[in-house]
Parts: structure tokens; C-alpha cells; sequence
């Protein structure tokens, strides 16, 4: 088995929202097993302006203007001015070309993006789809492993609503809409409605006044933008360069020294979703699209919203909630984007959002940046281990919410001699998903005709009766399995096999309570096999049938062109029909591997319930239910 090899990710996914389309990355998948991070939030400070061209800028942020070296991902403002034709600016992890928005804007509109970006090796990069402009970036905090505080995502309520002027505006935030007084910072969606004059918007923590742009807006024109904003003494300021405007300011959650809060995971840009808005709330799976696990807690994305057909504005929220609060404001024929931090809602194997338009109709696209998940309940992903990590806990996986551990030392007939402290690192499983915390696969084969090509070789593994080694008699529903040549080549004594195998790996191996466990049964045609699919199935049926007896579950797990080569069409009639498919797709994306969990099953009457994907020298595996 593949997974025997390497470690093996899984990542829980649900069935697709309805009348929302899931699209996948154009890039390969996050890494399986995500650093997690703690915020830091800073005093705004512009960390570079440059010019954006369509070549990408590599701009360095880790390790100056009090970001250290070691963070994971930045929170910026991305501020583009003066473009010199319509298009979108795209800032990214360094070297990760993607064609997913940050921000959207007319030629010669000056308009700023809160983003959340990954770094790679301290650095992101700025492009432009079209022409060149002036880009700004101001950092108003960093994400790192280990230190800093969690966020906790909240219902979205308005916590301000005033006109206000050149004049800092004190805004008390602490102990209000559920932001309590030890919170460092806040995640406000901030509107700037009826500007008096041309001019922007600057949100600062209180008794600063840094010289950055949270927004730009001209006179007249209502925009948004999300701000993350360290607080003073419990609270933020606001103020407008010129005139005077009403400003509203919409909680989406805040950030707290605290670990019972969640920890974020950044990602490579994926574009999560596709769809039409109408005035009617739509409803948008995010749990299992562009890596983010069912335990989630809150994304991290850009909201772009495009052909308007009328003046109105985007309500993205938790699901099932419509609070009277907007995202941003929209003009007809206008596109927009805007980041969002929004809380997840549902069970940890169908996690949503929602989206609607107050007016007409609109396409919206989300890409994902990132996501969070509560920092004690582990990573969101299980992993595989079996003899080749050998047996130093050290080196296996961390922080796995659950466990898969390969029971045999690469043959049916053969035990993991590092089976013991696997299992006792499965265990250790923080759990939190659809997910057994602790699971078993198995290596299965047929060698009857290898037994018949190579009459000299030992044949001892092979069963000359329909009694089992712990000698019971098993009820062979193919009849009595028999001595002889001929029997290498029967269906009785096929189906003893795999019966006489899996007695093994329950009573010999080092199981305990081996009834409790789900059992895959990894069929692969690197292994000795009939030339018959009938006879392989039988083995598969008899390894199904003690499994089941014992009170375990069973599912299969292969590659599509390997089990049809080795099994075919199953019939309704087989044991086997209703089994659930482990997928293997090998060289693939996690997109790719979500998308394979609505493929067909081996086996007719089953469900694909998880698909494995290979990425560099890992393999990775969506759960589908």
C-alpha cells in the first residue's frame, strides 16, 4: 500500500452545496499537515509601496517592521492606486502563481483590500492581471506558531454606526457583541457611507494615528473594507482625512490570549466557490472545498462580486443567520471584492457559510486564504503510519485528529512489528471529525496460482480445508475447501484464504478487541493474485465475511484501473456490493481528490467514503462523509 510508504493526510469534505458550483485550485494543495498560527497585531505600519506590473513583485515582510522572520502568514492592506486600466491585483505567497482575486478595480480607481497571505520564506508577491499602478502595503499584524493569541469568530453585529469627521472618533469595542475586556484585537467590517468629500478612512488603535489608509473612497460613494485592528484599552478610533461620512462598523470576531480559542492555517489562494446570488439567502459549503477541514471554525477569504445587475449590496454570514449588516456596498454593473472572516456553521462534515444581494441578482466567487479551527482539538487531519516509520513515536505524525495504522509488515502473512506503539500513537487522537480516531488497514492477495506456477514453493499459508487456525469450522457459502492442485485455482478455497487471513490479523497480529475497528482492505496488483476476478473476489469476500463477524467494518481501498483489473464489476449478489471505497487517484491535487468523492464506488452499492491523492513523496486523503 501507498500509505504504507508515507505519511497519509486526511481531510474531511461533504457534499456539494446546493446551486453552488466548487472549483478547484490552480495550484497544488496547502501542505497536509499545516503549521497553525497565533495573531500578533501591530500598529499599522506601511511596510512597501512599489509599483505593480503583470510580472510578479517578490516584496520581503517577515523579519522587518516587527514581523519576525519566523511568522507564517501576514495581515496586510493592499492598497492600489491610480491603475492605468481595469483589472485585479493578486497578492499571493512568493512564487505561487494563481489566478484568484485580491482586489478588483477600474482604471484610475484607488482602492484598498484587507488581505491574509501565507509567507514564504518571509516573503509574498504583487501582480496585476492588466497595466501597472501604485500598490501599498501596510501590515497591521502576522500570524506565528506557538505564541500570540486565538480568534474567535463571532455572529456578525454592528458595533458602531456614526458620522464622523478629521477628528478621531473613540470607538469602545471591549464588552460589547460579545467582544469581552482581554481581547487584543477585532475583526471589524468597516463602511464608509456618503462621504462629503473625496478622501480615507484610517482605523487605528485608540490614541494612535498611523499614517495608513484602512479605505479609499471618493465623494458620494459608499465602500467597504475589513479591517483587523489592535485595541487601547478596550477600544479602536476612526477618522476620515477630509469631510465627514458615516462610518459602520460590523464585529466578525476577535483575538484574545487565550487557548481555548482557534488558531489559524493559511493556505495558498483556492477559489472555494462559484455562484449566483439572488435577494434569497444561498447557502455555501466550505468544509471540504480548497482544504478546509470539517472542523473549521471560520474562513479567511476574498468575496468578489461581479455583473450586478442593480444597485445593492453583499450580506456574507454564517449560515442560517441574516443579520441587517452588508459586506459592500454594490453599484450596477460594478465588481468589488472584500475580505471576509466568517464563522463556519454546522456539523464537522458540512461546515457553511451564506451569501445573498439586497437587490437583482450578482456572481460571487470566494477564494479561500486560509482557515481556523479550534486549537485543542488537532490539526483537522488524520494520518497513516505503518512498519516503514518504525516504531520512535517522535517521528510520527503530530497533532493527527485521527489514525490509520497498516497491521501487516507489507504481506498478508505477515505482522507490523511496530504495530504496538502505532496503535498507542493513534490513540493519542485528538478526534473531532466523521472520523474513527483509531483505524486498521490491511494488505490482502490471492497466490493460488503462484502456488500452481511454482509447485516447489511452500504452500503451508494455503487452506486445504474449511476449518480457520484457531479451528473452527467457517460456513463457506462457495462450499468445501479441499487438498490438491486443483483447489490452488477454486473459489472454495479462494474465499478460505482471505478468511484464514483475516483470522490473523485479528487473533495473531496484536489487536486487542479487534470487533471495535474499521478494517480496509488494501488491494493492490503489486501483489499475488488469480488471473481470475471471480477467484479475487472470493478472497475479498472471506476476508469481508470474518471481519464483519467479529463485529468490525469493513471497506475496500484501490486505485480505479487496479481494482477493476484485479476484481471487475461486483455483482449485486457479492458481500463485497455494499462495502465503502477507500479511491486512490495518485498524482493529483486536493481539489482533484475532493471532486473523486463524488465518483462512483468500486462496488455499486457502496459510497465513495474516502479519496487518497499523492502530492511530492505524501500521500493525502479527503474523507467524503
Amino acid at each position: 500500500m501507498r500509505l504504507a510508504q508515507r505519511f497519509a493526510i486526511i481531510l474531511s469534505v461533504v457534499a456539494v452545496a446546493v446551486g453552488a458550483v466548487v472549483v478547484g485550485p490552480v495550484t497544488a494543495a496547502e501542505a497536509a499537515a499545516p503549521a497553525t498560527g497565533r495573531f500578533t497585531p501591530l500598529d499599522t505600519v506601511r511596510s512597501w509601496t512599489g509599483t505593480g506590473r503583470t510580472t510578479p513583485t517578490t516584496v520581503q515582510l517577515g523579519g522587518r517592521t516587527g514581523v519576525p522572520a519566523t511568522a507564517t502568514a501576514i495581515v496586510v492592506n493592499v492598497e492600489v492606486e491610480n491603475p492605468t486600466a481595469a483589472g485585479t491585483a493578486r497578492v499571493t505567497p512568493a512564487g505561487v502563481g494563481t489566478a484568484v482575486t485580491s482586489q478588483a478595480f477600474r482604471r484610475g480607481q484607488t482602492v484598498s483590500a484587507l488581505q491574509t497571505v501565507r509567507l514564504v520564506g518571509g516573503k509574498v508577491q504583487v501582480q496585476l492581471s492588466a497595466g501597472t499602478a501604485t500598490v501599498y502595503l501596510d501590515v497591521s499584524g502576522y500570524y506565528a506558531n506557538g505564541s500570540g493569541a486565538t480568534f474567535t469568530p463571532l455572529n456578525a453585529a454592528r458595533v458602531f454606526n456614526k458620522r464622523v469627521g478629521t477628528t478621531p472618533t473613540r470607538v469602545p469595542l471591549a464588552g460589547h457583541a460579545g467582544i469581552p475586556s482581554n481581547a487584543t484585537a477585532v475583526a471589524l467590517n468597516t463602511e464608509v457611507g456618503t462621504p462629503s468629500a473625496n478622501g480615507y478612512v484610517r482605523v487605528t488603535p485608540a490614541g494612535k494615528d498611523a499614517r495608513v489608509a484602512a479605505q479609499v473612497f471618493t465623494k458620494g460613494t459608499t465602500i467597504s473594507n475589513l479591517v483587523i485592528v489592535k485595541l487601547s484599552g478596550g477600544a479602536a478610533q476612526v477618522k476620515v482625512s477630509s469631510g465627514t461620512a458615516t462610518v459602520f462598523m460590523d464585529v466578525a470576531g476577535y483575538y484574545a490570549n487565550t487557548s481555548t480559542g482557534s488558531v489559524f492555517v493559511p493556505v495558498n489562494p483556492v477559489r472555494a466557490a462559484s455562484t449566483t446570488l439572488t435577494t434569497s439567502p444561498r447557502t455555501i459549503r466550505l468544509s471540504g472545498t480548497a482544504g478546509v477541514p470539517g472542523t473549521a471554525t471560520a474562513i479567511v477569504a476574498t468575496a468578489t462580486t461581479s455583473r450586478t445587475t442593480a444597485a445593492s449590496y453583499l450580506r456574507f454570514t454564517p449560515a442560517g443567520q441574516d443579520p441587517q449588516v452588508a459586506t459592500q456596498v454594490l453599484g450596477a454593473g460594478q465588481t468589488l471584492s472584500n475580505a471576509v472572516m466568517t464563522k463556519l456553521v454546522g456539523s464537522s462534515v458540512d461546515r457553511r457559510a451564506q451569501a445573498k444581494v439586497s437587490k437583482g441578482t450578482a456572481a460571487l466567487t470566494v477564494d479561500v486564504a486560509g482557515y481556523f479551527m479550534n486549537g485543542s482539538s488537532g490539526s483537522g487531519f488524520g494520518a497513516d503510519v505503518s512498519w516503514p516509520q518504525g516504531g520512535n513515536a517522535s517521528t510520527y505524525p503530530k497533532n493527527q485528529a485521527f489514525g490509520i495504522v497498516g497491521v501487516n509488515n507489507g504481506l498478508a502473512t505477515t505482522t507490523n512489528p511496530y504495530l504496538a506503539q502505532q496503535l498507542t500513537w493513534a490513540r493519542s487522537s485528538a478526534g473531532g471529525t466523521s472520523q474513527p480516531k483509531v483505524q486498521l488497514y490491511v494488505n490482502t492477495a490471492n497466490p493460488g496460482q503462484y502456488f500452481a506456477d511454482h509447485p516447489t514453493t511452500s504452500r503451508s499459508s494455503w487452506p486445504t480445508s474449511n476449518v480457520d487456525p484457531g479451528g473452527t469450522k467457517a460456513a463457506n457459502p462457495y462450499g468445501t475447501c479441499v487438498a490438491g492442485t486443483a483447489a490452488l485455482t477454486s473459489t472454495q478455497c479462494s474465499w478460505m484464504y482471505g478468511w484464514n487471513r483475516a483470522y490473523e490479523d485479528a487473533n495473531v497480529r496484536g489487536v486487542a478487541s479487534p470487533g471495535s475497528y474499521r478494517w480496509w482492505l488494501d488491494a493492490e496488483t503489486d501483489g499475488s493474485w488469480q488471473k481470475t476476478t471471480t477467484l479475487n473476489r472470493a478472497t475479498l469476500e472471506g476476508m469481508a465475511a470474518y471481519f464483519t463477524k467479529i463485529g468490525g467494518s469493513v471497506g475496500v481501498y484501490s486505485s480505479p484501473s487496479e481494482w477493476t483489473a484485479l476484481f471487475g464489476a461486483v455483482p449485486s449478489t457479492s458481500p463485497l456490493y455494499t462495502l465503502p471505497t477507500w479511491r486512490a487517484i495518485g498524482n493529483a491535487s486536493a481539489a482533484s481528490a475532493q471532486a473523486a468523492c463524488s465518483s462512483a464506488p468500486y462496488v455499486a452499492g457502496g459510497r465513495t467514503t474516502m479519496v487518497q491523492y499523492v502530492s511530492g513523496t505524501t500521500d493525502y486523503v479527503v474523507t467524503c462523509v
